[in-house]
């Protein structure tokens, strides 16, 4: 558009300038201010100008860019109009002479006549509404991205304080009522550290009074906002005990304050407080709405938060508990396995043998039992790692069954296998799918009344390993079939009475997802059997083993030294091991050991839960005098944890209560 005539001249043209609703002002290519419009006059506090030098202009108004630096003389967007550098729709905060903060979108244009500069033209448009909303939205979105406060919610909470400054507040600071009931105040954000310091020596000298109105104590206990839009020097003087401190607060520059409370469930969780400083902007009834919501929000997460936290202390306390429980059960039935398998080395009638098998049969269930009830909470805890490794399934199966066999037998059910004539090899930790072979084949022999059968089969099909267990017992009604790997879920359609604790199927569920596989049932209907199998994924590789070599059996005539304030313990083991013509002694306390001359020993068995010095305390001292012979945690607490905190105090190999001569011989081949 040219304008190569004055403005006075063209009424029609100023007309049409003052009618618009963006603020327009015209310079000429002198830098004198020309025109200016209603709107433009109304932004820049209802100065006329015309006539002014740009200069002169420029000295009596600041700009501000989007992170708050203040904005050059020289580098004003109609100062540079006249070196040649237009604007297009440039975002700046503007701060009139009466200290109003204002967000405007400016566009700055040349107008030239013969390619020389005519006038400058300069217009502005009120977004102020608009880059709060767009604040307010990039807001959420990050807080958003922070969707959860279970990890650590003090970091969380600094981190939202964080996000509001400096594009809602110059200052932020979230209070909590902390476990014991009191405000903890979590965090303090502002760009200047130092402010952050001196705010801190502030509330030292002149601590919070819990009973003022407005105070954050108050806003958590009403659950009312504390609203000040603008802050006047009357408010400060009358908010301060003395002169002193008067100016102490005068130097915060508070502008606007907003303390809102921070609630889930009715229940006052804390506040946060936000404010206008130094940037000079308030708050609006809309800013208050916004944080309230927000507020509300981060109320729910922080309940959520307290709620996942008392959880993991209850969880952790469980855990604390089973352990121990598995402790105290494990330590009893560890003679009671050395003196099952005693017995089986005495010649005794036929009908107290019979006798034997039933309570090893009972001594086995219990011990499983005692282990499923452990790995529940492991499993469901996410505490279970598999180690797994190259193994032939066929080879492994069969030990599975040989571990269920005095179940079987007692129960007096007819046991066949059908195995390939070749080898079929799958990537499996042997001790957790044992186990699941063996909760399948105990589930099986549960609800298979005396006379009946359990077949085991091993094939391969396409590239996936099965393991099929089926019985003729009691069967699963169709209702059943969909739950019964639910934990603690119990068939209620079958025939026959259930029994154990609902947890065995879950178990091998989870055991063959862990491996990639997956476990499903099947069957007819009651009293028609039942049908489980097993898929695990093969080794990419059929042609050979990999595996490591069976275990030798154990030297004869290893000297052994068993070391348990449980005396009956140490005595029948040693009385078993004595059996199979090692040479084993018992000790019964730290001090008796250490004063042992530990050097005739070839393995030394020691019991961790040992009273006046337990046995990681008594295996340091072992290794702090040069004895370098291996030594076998032996106790009846069997985590992973426990594991690694025996390594860690010196132990060479570690097992748990109750142990039988496998477990013992196995260690023993390792060993020597």
């Amino acid at each position: 558009m040219a304008m190569t005539h004055d403005f006075e001249r063209d009424p029609a043209l100023k007309a049409l300038f003052s009618t618009l609703d963006q603020g327009v002002a015209v310079f000429d290519a002198n830098r004198k201010l020309l025109f200016v419009n209603d709107a433009m006059r109304h932004i820049t506090g209802g100065h006329n100008g015309v006539g002014w030098s740009l200069n002169d202009l420029i000295e009596r108004h600041q700009l501000r860019d989007e992170k708050g630096s203040v904005i050059l003389r020289e580098d004003f967007p109609i100062a540079q109009v006249f070196n040649g550098i237009e604007t297009e729709d440039k975002v700046f905060e503007y701060v009139a002479p009466d200290g109003t903060h204002t967000w405007l979108s400016v566009t700055c244009k040349r107008i030239e006549q013969d390619g020389k500069l005519e006038y400058a033209v300069a217009t502005v448009r009120n977004i102020t509404r608009k880059k709060a909303r767009e604040d307010r939205l990039r807001f959420m979105v990050e807080s958003a991205k922070m969707l959860s406060l279970t990890d650590d919610f003090r970091e969380r909470l600094t981190k939202k304080a964080q996000l509001a400054v400096p594009s809602l507040a110059d200052w932020c600071a979230i209070d909590v009522i902390n476990e014991s009931g009191k405000v903890e105040r979590v965090v303090v954000v502002h760009r200047d550290q130092t402010m952050i310091d001196y705010v801190f020596e502030f509330e030292r000298r002149y601590p919070p009074d819990p009973n003022a109105p407005g105070s954050v104590y108050q806003v958590i206990k009403s659950g009312k906002a504390q609203f000040v839009p603008v802050i006047t020097d009357e408010i400060l003087r009358e908010s301060a005990l003395d002169e002193e401190q008067y100016q102490a607060i005068r130097k915060l520059s508070l502008k606007s304050v907003m303390v809102i409370p921070i609630d889930s469930r009715g229940k006052g969780l804390g506040a946060m407080t936000l404010a206008y400083a130094e940037s000079g902007r308030v708050y609006s009834e809309e800013d208050l709405t916004f944080f309230q919501e927000f507020c509300h929000h981060v109320g729910v997460l922080l309940d959520n938060a307290r709620l996942y936290e008392e959880i993991k202390k209850r969880d952790e306390a469980k855990d604390d508990f089973l352990a121990s429980l598995s402790h105290e059960l494990r330590n009893p039935l560890a003679p009671i396995r050395s003196s099952i398998e005693m017995l089986r080395f005495k010649e005794i009638p036929p009908e107290i043998r019979d006798e034997i098998d039933v309570i090893e049969h009972q001594f086995d269930h219990m011990a499983r039992l005692l282990n499923d009830l452990l790995d529940v909470t492991r499993f469901t805890s996410g505490k279970i790692v598999i180690n797994t490794a190259r193994h032939e399934l066929t080879s492994l199966v069969d030990r599975a069954l040989k571990s269920a066999e005095s179940l079987v037998r007692a129960a007096d059910i007819t046991l066949s296998t059908h195995f390939p004539g070749k080898p079929i090899y799958a990537e499996v930790d042997q001790t957790r799918i044992e186990q699941a072979v063996i909760n399948l084949v105990t589930n099986a022999a549960k609800f298979t009344p005396a006379g009946g059968s359990i077949k085991v089969d091993v094939q391969a099909e396409d590239d996936r390993a099965k393991i099929i267990v089926s019985d003729s017992g009691a069967g699963i009604a169709k209702e059943d079939l969909t739950k019964i790997f639910e934990m603690y879920y119990q068939g209620k359609h079958g025939v026959g009475t259930n029994t154990g604790l609902g947890i065995g199927l879950p178990l091998v569920r989870r055991i063959v997802e862990l491996h990639h596989g997956s476990v499903y049932a099947q069957s007819d209907g009651p009293g028609r059997g039942s049908t489980f199998t097993i898929e695990l994924p093969l080794a990419a590789d059929q042609s050979k083993n990999t595996s490591a070599s069976p275990a030798t059996p154990a030297a004869k005539g290893l000297s052994v030294l068993i070391v348990d304030d449980n005396s009956p313990a140490a005595d029948a083991l040693a009385r078993l091991l004595n059996k199979i013509d090692m040479r084993a002694q018992a000790r019964y306390s730290a001090k008796e050991t250490l004063e042992s001359d530990l050097s005739h020993f070839d393995v030394i068995l020691l019991d961790i839960g040992m009273p006046e010095m337990d046995g990681y305390q008594l295996v340091r001292e072992i290794r702090s005098r040069g004895v370098t012979l291996p030594v076998v945690a032996l106790t009846g607490y069997g985590l992973a944890s426990d594991v690694q905190k025996a390594k860690d105090a010196g132990f060479t190999a570690h097992l748990t209560k109750p142990v039988g001569l496998t477990d013992i011989q196995g260690l023993f081949a390792q060993l020597s």
